[in-house]
């Protein structure tokens, strides 16, 4: 019988990200129709500014776009 109530679960679960998830197409696709995703991590190259992003994840990056070490402290 558990494994019923887990099934059910999953499938509730997939079913509510399913949902957000074409909602977003849906936003995408009726408020800019014509984006492609091309400049998604820039492999085109034709974005010049991306170079001057910093492209560190974690507290640090979000700061002061510096990377600190632990003796930096």
């Amino acid at each position: 019988m558990e494994y019923i109530v887990s099934i059910f679960i999953v499938i509730l679960v997939s079913s509510v990200i399913g949902f957000f998830w074409v909602r977003g197409i849906n936003f995408m696709h009726k408020n800019y129709p014509n984006y492609k995703g091309e400049d998604f991590l820039n492999w085109d190259g034709k974005n010049p500014d991306w170079d001057k992003v910093s492209h560190s994840a974690g507290r640090d990056g979000w700061d002061d776009n510096q990377i600190h070490s632990e003796g930096d402290f």
